[in-house]
């Protein structure tokens, strides 16, 4: 095919060569629509064999090698028509976009600005394909002990398998809980398509998760608990003088899912940016901590579970926070990783796969030792990590602990080291338990992670 450049065109004839690429791009779409609808219906659209069915249909069209997700974007701003938009409020994607719409299945693409570490089942059936960008693609199970209400379930969340997807990769998405995922993408924007069902009545309820505890609802809406959530926020907030005594009378009379949203909005307020993980804790978590206590009086061990969910939330946070400001893809991507991804081996393993010709174990090091010498605009803290004086004795500590190793074994190792880890001043399990202790390195040191 001969390349004309831009400038040798006539300005109509260069329009009109646009305007049919965007509409050749609706046309695959169209394509794959019809496609995915005749193979369907002569499986007599069962819901179970629709998975199957639209990942085979998006690997023979190849769209992510076909379709400009720009062109989408510009056939947008110039069709007098749409297809029915699916969702209106763009609640899924920045923005969903929806290119075919069939009785019974329709196809989207979705543009995201930022990864989110939203934990999900679907309450439909399909496949989704990588059109733009990269993500980090997590999978889980839960293992429910107690069903508080249709709503709100208390069980484990337990880590299945991680892996990176590329442009063009492929996954199919299986309705219920047999299908729990996270995924991060990496670049911003990224885009996928999506083919999927409406709703499958088997499951009528698509539940989020929180780590390490819950499963809930989170399009379900109770009027009396919003309003008592914000009444909370809003005595927390005035620094109302009773504000702890009308809480905790609240969350002693509550049931437990009310407990749960009330004490959620006040570990937000009083302890956000204000726990000190290395020093001890601030007076403002002490009040927290008896708000704690009076749930236990009314709730038993099932209070005892709230805490490790919010804190969870809290390191995401956080590490979200650091990582908007951060411009350098491999330090986004390292702090995405920590973000997403429990446990030192995993993380090694995926940094090797997105940087096939680099030791796993230097990068990372290099990637700290970096994040150790930038401070985040705005912020009181000395630097990313958040651990004033990181040097090169915690350096070391931090190397032997992503190795694997034990305290001794650094020590050990550190007793015949030239250089600052060699100091006999240096206290190696001090050092370890900063590192371990950070919110940024909690999941990969963790007991019991790899």
């Amino acid at each position: 095919m001969q390349v004309v450049s831009v400038a040798s065109q006539p300005d109509h004839k260069f329009k009109l060569n646009v305007i049919n690429r965007d509409r050749q791009s609706m046309r695959l779409f169209a394509e794959l629509g019809a496609l995915v609808e005749s193979r369907w219906r002569d499986k007599n659209y069962e819901e179970n064999l629709f998975p199957e069915i639209a990942a085979q249909a998006l690997s023979e069209l190849k769209l992510s090698e076909r379709v400009d997700p720009w062109e989408i974007i510009r056939w947008v701003h110039t069709t007098p028509n749409l297809p029915e938009q699916m969702d209106l409020d763009a609640l899924f994607g920045d923005p969903p976009l929806t290119l075919y719409a069939g009785s019974r299945f329709y196809i989207d693409v979705y543009y995201w600005l930022d990864g989110t570490t939203s934990i999900h089942q679907h309450q439909f059936s399909g496949a989704f394909q990588v059109l733009l960008g990269s993500s980090v693609h997590t999978k889980y199970r839960f293992e429910k002990e107690k069903e508080i209400n249709p709503h709100f379930l208390i069980g484990k969340v337990l880590l299945g398998n991680v892996s990176l997807l590329k442009k063009g990769d492929i996954k199919e998405i299986i309705q219920g809980p047999q299908y729990i995922h996270s995924l991060f993408h990496l670049e911003r924007p990224s885009a996928t398509i999506t083919v999927r069902s409406y709703r499958a009545p088997a499951f009528p309820i698509q539940y989020s998760y929180r780590k390490p505890y819950m499963a809930y609802d989170p399009f379900f809406k109770d009027a009396l608990l919003i309003k008592k959530v914000q009444t909370v926020s809003l005595l927390l907030s005035m620094k109302h003088p009773e504000a702890d005594k009308f809480i905790g009378d609240l969350v002693e009379s509550s049931d437990f899912q009310t407990t749960y949203s009330v004490l959620e909005k006040a570990f937000e307020v009083l302890c956000h940016r204000e726990l000190e993980e290395i020093v001890g804790v601030s007076r403002s978590f002490d009040r927290f901590q008896a708000l704690l206590e009076r749930a236990s009086l009314k709730h038993g061990e099932l209070a005892d579970l709230l805490l490790p969910v919010f804190e969870e939330k809290w390191r995401q946070n956080e590490i979200a926070r650091r990582r908007s400001q951060i411009k350098g893809e491999g330090h986004r991507f390292f702090l995405a990783l920590l973000l997403n991804v429990p446990g030192k081996t995993n993380v090694l393993r995926l940094v090797k796969e997105r940087f096939p010709d680099k030791d796993p174990v230097d990068l990372v090091v290099d990637w700290v030792r970096e994040l150790a010498a930038m401070k985040i605009f705005g912020s009181h803290e000395p630097n990313v990590l958040g651990l004033e004086n990181f040097d090169e004795g915690h350096v070391f500590v931090f190397r032997g602990l992503l190795q694997g190793l034990t305290v001794e074994e650094i020590q050990t190792r550190a007793t015949a080291a030239p250089g600052p880890a060699s100091k006999p001043e240096l206290a190696i399990a001090d050092l370890a338990n900063q590192i371990t202790n950070l919110s940024l390195f909690k999941s990969i040191f963790a007991n019991g992670s790899v």
